[in-house]
């Protein structure tokens, strides 16, 4: 089975050095996507690895990836992030399946690094995500939280992908607070009402949700910060919604 590999990046020369080595081996067909706003080195990083480069200015993360992946020369689309690294073993999973393949998408599990300690629990990515998917029959649905979604059948492979994740709170706070913000605007561009309700029990469920029901207490301090982190990302998501609403009628 022939595999492209499509990436999008933004100022990423710090990680996608890294990215594209794992990868050498797979795909003689390596597609770059570079946001417009990038400022440091990562067209010249792309360019050495002899990948497929095209700029494209950034509206939201599923139509960058879509994109992406309809510039690939294949039809099978391995889509990574510039922080990510395929392992050895799904590098030859991959090149084992058949050419014919009996899924139209696969399930990868993905080993997140996070304030220095590999996530187990806490309910990051803990069934895998599709990640490698024919481009005929699955696409990318989402301004936050992107996913890709595939008319047929998913099967799962088993070797992962690492990611290099956040690396401190800081980097965290500050991602997350751009989520927040995104998904704000999602969620009133869709006419979601604030939800005094919602803006109470979502934090608190998703607290309980990672730190009891998936476990989070298994990954010890970093599983306890973490769902405490994300409730805190709720909190925020429906408060930058609450703002929307008091400004486009004040």
């Amino acid at each position: 089975m022939q595999v492209s590999v499509a990436i999008i990046a933004r100022d990423a020369q710090k990680f996608l050095p890294k990215c594209l080595e794992s990868i050498r081996n797979l795909s003689d067909d390596v597609v770059v996507v570079i946001d417009k706003r990038t400022t440091d080195t990562t067209p010249q990083i792309a360019g050495k690895f002899q990948t497929r480069i095209f700029y494209r200015d950034f509206d939201d993360f599923a139509s960058q990836r879509n994109y992406a992946a309809s510039q690939t020369k294949y039809n099978w689309v391995l889509s990574l992030d510039t922080d990510e690294t395929a392992s050895e073993g799904l590098i030859k999973a991959i090149k084992n399946l058949p050419a014919t393949p009996l899924f139209s998408s696969y399930l990868i599990p993905r080993q997140n690094l996070i304030f220095g300690k590999i996530i187990k629990y806490t309910n990051w990515d803990p069934y895998g995500l599709i990640r490698l998917f024919d481009k005929r029959e699955g696409h990318w649905e989402g301004e936050v939280h992107e996913e890709i979604v595939s008319t047929g059948q998913s099967g799962r492979l088993f070797d992962p992908i690492y990611h290099d994740n956040y690396r401190s709170v800081d980097e965290f706070m500050v991602r997350q607070d751009s989520y927040s913000s995104r998904q704000a605007d999602q969620l009133f561009k869709q006419g979601t009402k604030f939800s005094f309700m919602q803006f109470l029990w979502q934090p608190k469920f998703d607290f309980l949700r990672r730190y009891i029901i998936h476990t989070g207490f298994f990954d010890g301090w970093h599983g306890l910060f973490l769902s405490y982190l994300m409730a805190i990302y709720h909190f925020s998501v429906w408060i930058k919604l609450w703002q929307k609403y008091q400004k486009a009628y004040s």
